[in-house]
C-alpha cells in the first residue's frame, strides 16, 4: 500500500497506471477533511484518479480540536466535531473506494471517549481505523494495551497504526501495535518524516518478516537499493549507521570482532548484509590490530607481510590521532606503501 497526499491526484493516477495491483491510499489532511464542502470535492477527485482507499484525517483530542476552529472560523464542541465528520465518512462509503480514518492523538484521549468516536465512525461506514500518534508520546506497552482493547471491542474492522519517532520508540511502538492486533503499520524509506521521522521501512519489514514470521510481501534484498534511490531523489543522505541499509550497518571496529576463526560468522552478527542488498565494510580505528588490518587488506586486494603488520598498526594509530577521524581507503593504502609490504 502506498499513501499519497490528497494534493497529488496525478501521482495517484501515475502509480495506478504503472502498477495497477498496488493499493493507493489517498490521505485527506485536515485542511480539507474538516471542511465538509471541500472534503467532498477532494474525495471525488482522488477517487477519479485511482485512490483505492480514502483516508480522512480527523481531529477529536482536546489539543487538536482547535483545528476545527481554524477551518470553521468558530469554536466547535466535541459532539459537533463528531457530527460534522460522520457525513464525509458516509459519503466516502458511497463511492467505490474503501473508507478509512486517520485518527490523530489517541494517547491524549480518554479510552471510553476514543471508543465512542470509533464506534460512531464505524457506524458511518469506516472500514479502516488508523490511529496516528502524531507526536509520538507513548511508550510501547501502552500501544499493545490500546490495540488489544480496540481489536477486542471492534473485531470487524481493520486497525492500522502511524507513530512518530520523537522519543526514539517509533519501530518498537509498531511491533507493540502488531502484538495488540493491528494489521497495517506505517513506515517510511530511511525513516523520513516530520521532526524525528517515523520508523524506517527496511528494519520494520525485516523484523516483521524474520522475528514475527509475517509475510509483508517486501523484497528485503532490494532495501539498500531503494534507500539509496530515495536518498538521492530527496537529497537527504542515509545515516551511515542506519540499521540494515547504512554504510556502517554491518561494519565492526573493535579488534576482537575480527578474531573469530573461519566458520564463526555468527559470533558478532545476527543477520547478514546480503539479506538487505548491503555488504560488510571493514572499519579501522584506534583499537584496530593485526586481525582488522588483515581483513582490510583482503577487502582492498592488497597483501602485507606478517612482520609489517605491527608497523602498519602503529602508523595507522598515529594517523587517526592526528586526523581525529576515520581513515579513508586511499589513506590506508598510503600507510601501507609508506611502511612497506
Amino acid at each position: 500500500m502506498l499513501q499519497v497526499h490528497h494534493d497529488e491526484p496525478r501521482e495517484m493516477m501515475e502509480i495506478k497506471k504503472r502498477w495497477p495491483d498496488v493499493q493507493v491510499e489517498g490521505l485527506i489532511h485536515p485542511t480539507a477533511s474538516l471542511n465538509p464542502a471541500r472534503c467532498r470535492e477532494v474525495v471525488d477527485e482522488i477517487v477519479e484518479h485511482g485512490a483505492d482507499i480514502v483516508d480522512l484525517s480527523l481531529c477529536f483530542s482536546e489539543p487538536q480540536r482547535p483545528l476545527f476552529q481554524r477551518t470553521m472560523g468558530r469554536d466547535v464542541s466535541p459532539e459537533e466535531a463528531l457530527d460534522l465528520t460522520l457525513k464525509p465518512v458516509a459519503y466516502v462509503a458511497s463511492t467505490k473506494a474503501t473508507p478509512a480514518i486517520l485518527l490523530p492523538d489517541p494517547m491524549r484521549m480518554e479510552l471510553p471517549y476514543l471508543k465512542h468516536i470509533i464506534g460512531s465512525l464505524i457506524g458511518a461506514g469506516a472500514k479502516i481505523l488508523r490511529l496516528d500518534d502524531v507526536v509520538g508520546m507513548g511508550i510501547y506497552p501502552a500501544y499493545k494495551f490500546l490495540f488489544t482493547e480496540l481489536t477486542t471491542d471492534f473485531p470487524d474492522v481493520t486497525f492500522a497504526f502511524h507513530v512518530h519517532n520523537d522519543i526514539g520508540m517509533g519501530a518498537a511502538s509498531l511491533y507493540a501495535a502488531v502484538e495488540g492486533g493491528a494489521t497495517i503499520v506505517d513506515a517510511a524509506v530511511n525513516g523520513y518524516g516530520e521532526r524525528a521521522g517515523i520508523a524506517p521501512l527496511a528494519e520494520v519489514a525485516a523484523v516483521l518478516q524474520i522475528f514475527y514470521g509475517i509475510d509483508t510481501g517486501i523484497h528485503l534484498d532490494r532495501m539498500t537499493e531503494l534507500s539509496e534511490l530515495v536518498a538521492d531523489l530527496c537529497k537527504w543522505p542515509i545515516p551511515a549507521k542506519q540499521p540494515c541499509v547504512g554504510d556502517q550497518a554491518f561494519s565492526d571496529l573493535v579488534e576482537v570482532h575480527y578474531t573469530p576463526p573461519p566458520g564463526a560468522d555468527w559470533c558478532y552478527s545476527q543477520w547478514k548484509p546480503h539479506i538487505f542488498g548491503n555488504h560488510k565494510r571493514v572499519m579501522l580505528g584506534h583499537y584496530s590490530g593485526p586481525y582488522a588490518i588483515r581483513a582490510k587488506c583482503k577487502a582492498l586486494g592488497v597483501e602485507v607481510a606478517e612482520e609489517r603488520l605491527r608497523d602498519v598498526q602503529a602508523s595507522l594509530r598515529a594517523h587517526i590521532r592526528e586526523r581525529k577521524r576515520a581513515i579513508r581507503d586511499d589513506e590506508f593504502l598510503e600507510i601501507i606503501e609508506s611502511v612497506g609490504r
